[in-house]
C-alpha cells in the first residue's frame, strides 16, 4: 500500500466539468464548468438549493449520469494508489468507459457513494446482507463466507444491533435509520479513499439525524476516507467539513475554507443562505425567517448575465443582466464568481450602455 507521505495531498481534482441533460424542453446545464479538488482525509461541503447541480455532480464524478444526461467535457483526475512502492497514477475517470471493467473496479471500492433515499437504493427482493457482499466479492478477493463476516462487521461498525440477524433483514423490514445505516455499511465496506454522501439524513427524524452525521464523522475520521458530503443544512457543513463550495444553477458561485464562509462570505447567494439559518434566541422572535426572494429559474431559460441576478438584492442593472460573472480570487484559498468585484467587467458594461444610448440617441 502507498504510504501517506507519498502521495499528493489532492485525491481527486475535477476540472471544467461540464454534464448537460437534453430534454426535448431545451438544454439542462446540470454541471456548467465546475472546478473543485478534494483533498485526501479532508470533508468538501457542497451545499445549494435543490436544483443546483449538486447531485448531478456526485453522480458524475461516479460516472452513473444516464441519458438523455452526458458530460461533454471537463476532466477528473483521480490520484490511485499503484502499489507498495509509494507510486501513484492519475486517472481521467472521464475518459474512461462508463461502464468498462476498469471505472467498475473504482466505483464501489475507491470511490462509494451513500444515495440520497436508501429505500429506492436498495433492492426491495434480496436482503441486506446480499447486497454487501454482492459489494464486497466484486471489489475484493475474498470467499463468500469471508465477505458474509466483512459485511456483518461493518454493520455492526456502524451501529447497526444484531448484525448477525439483521444481515439477512430485507430493506423494508428496517427503520429508516438503520436503512441509512445499512446504506453506509455498503459503501464503507471495500474502505474507500473517498466517499460521497448524498442528502444522507433525508427524510430521517432530527434525533436519527444526528447519529447518522455523528457516526459518517468518527467513521471519516477513524478511516482517514476523503468525504464530499452534499446537504441544504449550512449548520452540517459547518460541523463537518474543512471546505465549502456553493452551487447555484450549475455552476460554483464561491469557495472558502468553512470558517471563511461563515465569517466573511462574498457572494450575495452565500450572503442570503447564512441569514436563512434559524437562529436560538432567549427573547421570543416576532419576525418570521429570512427567505431568499424569488425561485430558482426553470434550468432550461437560464437568465442572461448572472444567473443570480433575478433575485439578488446586490444586483446592478445594466451590468449584472448582461455580464457573465467570472471566477475571481479573493483570498488564498477563497474564490467568488460574482460582478460586485470584478471593476474591469463593470467599467466594459457601463461603457457599452453608454454607447447603445449614444447610438439611440
Amino acid at each position: 500500500m502507498a504510504t501517506e507521505s507519498n502521495l499528493p495531498s489532492t485525491l481527486l481534482d475535477v476540472r471544467n466539468l461540464k454534464t448537460y441533460f437534453y430534454l426535448d424542453e431545451g438544454e439542462v446545464r446540470a454541471v456548467d464548468d465546475v472546478t473543485v479538488r478534494i483533498d485526501r482525509g479532508k470533508v468538501l461541503g457542497v451545499v445549494g438549493e435543490s436544483g443546483c447541480g449538486k447531485s448531478v455532480l456526485a453522480r458524475s464524478i461516479m460516472r452513473i449520469v444516464r441519458p438523455p444526461g452526458r458530460t461533454i467535457d471537463g476532466e477528473i483526475i483521480y490520484y490511485q494508489p499503484t502499489g507498495e512502492d509509494g507510486g501513484y497514477e492519475e486517472i481521467d475517470l472521464q475518459q474512461l468507459p462508463q461502464d468498462g471493467e476498469r471505472m467498475r473496479r473504482i466505483r464501489g471500492a475507491d470511490i462509494t457513494m451513500v444515495f440520497q433515499e436508501p429505500m429506492v437504493s436498495f433492492s426491495p427482493v434480496h436482503t441486506v446482507g446480499d447486497q454487501i457482499v454482492e459489494g464486497i466479492l466484486l471489489h475484493q478477493d475474498v470467499s463468500k463466507e469471508d465477505a458474509r463476516e466483512i459485511a456483518a462487521d461493518t454493520l455492526r461498525k456502524v451501529g447497526i444491533p444484531n448484525p448477525d440477524q439483521r444481515i439477512d433483514a430485507y430493506p423494508f423490514n428496517l427503520s429508516g435509520g438503520m436503512r441509512q445505516r445499512a446504506m453506509i455499511a455498503m459503501a464503507l465496506s471495500s474502505n474507500p479513499t473517498l466517499l460521497i454522501a448524498d442528502e444522507p439524513t433525508t427524510a430521517l427524524d432530527v434525533t436519527t439525524q444526528a447519529q447518522i452525521l455523528e457516526l459518517m464523522a468518527s467513521l471519516q475520521r477513524e478511516l482517514g476516507m476523503a468525504m464530499m458530503l452534499i446537504t441544504h443544512n449550512l449548520g452540517v457543513v459547518a460541523q463537518m467539513a474543512e471546505e465549502i463550495i456553493v452551487m447555484y444553477l450549475g455552476k460554483i458561485v464561491e469557495r472558502a475554507d468553512t470558517a471563511t464562509l461563515f465569517r466573511d462570505p462574498k457572494h450575495p447567494y452565500t450572503q442570503e443562505l447564512l441569514k436563512s439559518i434559524p437562529q436560538m434566541r432567549r427573547e421570543r422572535q416576532t419576525n418570521r425567517l429570512t427567505a431568499i426572494s424569488g425561485t430558482v429559474p426553470p434550468p432550461f431559460i437560464r437568465p442572461p448575465g448572472c444567473p443570480f441576478h433575478p433575485r439578488c438584492p446586490q444586483a446592478m442593472p445594466g451590468v449584472c443582466d448582461v455580464v457573465e460573472p467570472q471566477t475571481l480570487r479573493m483570498g488564498e484559498n477563497h474564490t467568488v464568481r460574482c460582478l460586485l468585484y470584478d471593476d474591469e467587467a463593470k467599467a466594459v458594461a457601463v461603457g457599452a450602455n453608454i454607447d447603445t444610448q449614444d447610438g439611440q440617441d
